[in-house]
This record gives structure tokens, sequence and C-alpha cells, in this order.
């Protein structure tokens, strides 16, 4: 794992969505106790029912929350990526790890331990204000799955989230937008709680349409606008 200075923690955590619009005294204290960790990609950094102790500020790379069923099927609930905050919740409310938490490719993140934030969160009522907004969220995020994957069917959650991810990851080239994150079908798959074979299915079909193609591993939506159009059907 290679060292970091605390000029470099300071701009990480400024570029953070939690502790951005801190003042440099601000900054200096949070960077003095937050550490450098590193996870490879398909391992995990945590797993549903650990104790937790820290939250971890995303560096580098990005990681998926997934839950997994008796079955062995998962759903992914949420990606996050540079500057996102995770395992927050767990922390807070001084519970075990209520989801897993895998990295996606290499990921770097900045850890925080438990009676570091509180200290630091008692003194600065503004980051705390600004946490309460991340886990509010996190909350709608997945409230939206749920009712998602309850009333729609599998071509408008596929397209409600690859726009939602061509907004969030999204590249403009000259064939259309291209979405920066290299995800299996498979993964799509538990991202819309569908089987593989079902992504698959509905990939080549939009492929034929013109629709998506694909370029290095990841989706490009061709026609961005007509993706829209489709994702923000509300009937099935």
């Amino acid at each position: 794992m290679a060292s970091i200075s605390d000029q470099e923690k300071r701009r990480l955590l400024k570029a953070s969505n939690l502790f951005q619009g801190l003042s440099d005294p601000e900054l200096d204290a949070m960077a003095s106790v937050v550490r450098l960790t590193s996870v490879n990609a398909r391992k995990e950094l945590f797993h549903r029912g650990d104790p937790a102790s820290q939250l971890y500020i995303v560096v580098r790379g990005r990681l998926k929350a997934l839950v997994s069923s008796p079955d062995g099927s998962e759903i992914v609930f949420n990606i996050v990526g540079p500057g996102e905050v995770l395992g927050e919740l767990a922390v807070l409310n001084n519970t075990v790890r209520t989801a897993t938490v895998q990295a996606i490719d290499v990921c770097e993140l900045l850890s925080l331990r438990q009676a570091d934030l509180f200290e630091f969160l008692r003194s600065h009522p503004e980051a705390a204000i600004k946490l309460c907004r991340v886990l509010a969220g996190r909350v709608s995020n997945l409230s939206e799955l749920v009712a998602d994957m309850q009333f729609l069917n599998l071509p408008f959650r596929l397209a409600k989230k690859l726009v939602a991810m061509g907004r969030a990851y999204g590249q403009e080239q000259d064939d259309g937008l291209r979405i920066k994150l290299k995800l299996s079908q498979e993964e799509w798959g538990e991202l819309v709680g569908a089987t593989r074979e079902s992504i698959n299915k509905q990939f080549r079909a939009w492929t034929k349409e013109g629709l998506i193609h694909l370029d290095r591993g990841c989706i490009v939506l061709a026609r961005p606008k007509e993706m829209e159009r489709l994702a923000s059907y509300e009937s099935v």
C-alpha cells in the first residue's frame, strides 16, 4: 500500500461529498486521523454481519454494495465511486454491517474510525448535516430500487439503470454516451434483479435495434435520448 501525505489526504477529503466545504483547519484535523487502505478487484472490503468500526471514503475505483439471498442470488443496491462515502450506516447505528461491499476494480479508500468520526461530528455540526443527507440519499435509492423491482418490467428497470449510470459515469464520444464502468452481464442483472440470461437477451435486442453497443467491455448508449424515453415510462 502506498503512503500518502496529509496534504494529499486534505485534497481527497475536500473532493468528497461529505467533507467538501470544510475550512483548512477542519480538513487538517480530519487528515490527521484518516488512513489509506486498498482492496483488490473482486475482493470484499467487508461482509454482511461483520462488526463495523469505521467508514470509508472512496479515493480510486468503484465498489458495489450487495445482499445475498439464501439461494445464493445477489441484489446490488448501490455502486459507489470516488468521493463517495460507504459503510456509514452501521458505524452511526453501532450495529453490524447490513450489506457486503465488494470492489469492482482495484480501489483505494480513506478509512475513518468510529471514535474519530463521532468526535469530529460533535464539533462540526455542518458535517453532521451533510452526513444526514448522504444517509437520506441511501434510503431514497433503496426505496426506489424496491419499487422498481416490484412494479417495473425488466426493460424499464434496465433502461432506467443504464440512464442513471450514464449520468454518473458517462463519457460523450462520437458513437454515443460511453458508460465508463465495466460490469459483466451477471452484475447488470444483480443491479436490476434479473438473471444473466435475461440481461443478455435484452442487450442483444437493443444492440440489434441500434440503441446500445459494446466498447472495450463498456456499454455505449448509441441513442441516449431514446433510452431516456424508455426509462421514463411508468406503466408495465
